[in-house]
């Protein structure tokens, strides 16, 4: 899970990155166009200007995005059905931890010279 994690975390600042590149390539045509004067002639690079492509790329960007979240809410879930888990195992063990205090005192004082002491 932590590879899907870290390969979704890099893949929405390479989308920016692959987004803000194709905005400033297709400004660039554009202005270069509107230095000369000329008009975009229609073809393969007309798909590509900004306004085509970035509909596209924001609807992905967002969607990452979404699907982080969800990530995000699947582990809040598993945290916390963890932390119950370890709620009602500490419960458990806590009568468990008082008696083996109470068991310890009470070797203690009647065995003291099992423990290398000598009896009052």
């Amino acid at each position: 899970m932590a590879d899907n994690e870290q390969h979704a975390s890099g893949a929405v600042p390479r989308m920016f990155e692959e987004f803000v590149s194709q905005l400033r390539a297709g400004t660039e045509r554009l202005e270069a166009v509107a230095r000369s004067g000329g008009r975009l002639a229609p073809g393969p690079d007309v798909a590509a200007l900004p306004g085509a492509i970035s509909a596209a790329q924001v609807t992905s960007i967002a969607d990452g995005i979404a699907a982080q979240r969800r990530s995000i809410e699947a582990l809040k879930a598993q945290l916390s059905s963890f932390d119950e888990q370890l709620a009602v195992l500490e419960a458990m063990l806590a009568p468990l931890a008082e008696w083996s205090r109470a068991w310890a005192d009470l070797e203690h004082r009647l065995l003291p010279g099992r423990r290398g002491e000598q009896p009052p």
